[in-house]
């Protein structure tokens, strides 16, 4: 029998089923070929709590003082929205350096909460490592019951995504 998880939309917002898109990078059958494969991966770690792969993809100044504990804490908290690519980067896989712009949007005890960041991707040895970012900072936006599900499902929040956060960490 098939895993239904691998057969739905990628968590990366691509468009792409899971199984073919970032998948692969998070069990470890390929690596990422350009930076922006690597951040969509990321994003998917993330909201799949799956900090493991998220501690392999990093180093430089993007490793020091990360807490693996406290990042699984607050990725298993969270409930994630969704991903925009503001800038993919020059998407050349000779490349050895790269920056990737995006918009991640999530939600916490709700509020919505976006990251927006200019990613420094590194590949080292064939292999793409996230090595730095700069934040360009956003206030949390609080989530009435009634105003539209930030996840685009164009439900009313309280009967979407407020749902699930009754039962996060339940």
């Amino acid at each position: 029998m098939p895993n239904t998880k691998l057969l739905k939309k990628c968590p990366c917002c691509s468009g792409k089923i899971f199984s073919a898109c970032c998948h692969p990078f998070l069990n470890g059958e390929s690596l990422p070929t350009v930076a922006v494969q690597l951040m969509r991966s990321r994003y998917s770690a993330y909201s799949l709590t799956h900090i493991e792969y998220i501690q392999q993809t990093m180093c430089g100044k993007a490793a020091e003082g990360y807490d693996a504990k406290e990042a699984k804490q607050w990725a298993q908290q969270a409930i994630w929205c969704g991903l925009n690519v503001i800038n993919s980067g020059k998407q050349n896989a000779e490349s050895d350096k790269d920056e990737v712009e995006f918009i991640a949007r999530y939600i916490l005890e709700n509020e919505l909460h976006i990251i927006h960041e200019k990613s420094q991707f590194q590949k080292i040895a064939g292999k793409w490592f996230y090595i730095s970012g700069e934040l360009i900072p956003h206030k949390p936006i609080a989530l009435a019951a009634n105003s539209q599900c930030p996840c685009g499902s164009r439900k009313k929040y309280a009967q979407c995504c407020g749902e699930k956060h009754k039962n996060v960490g339940a």
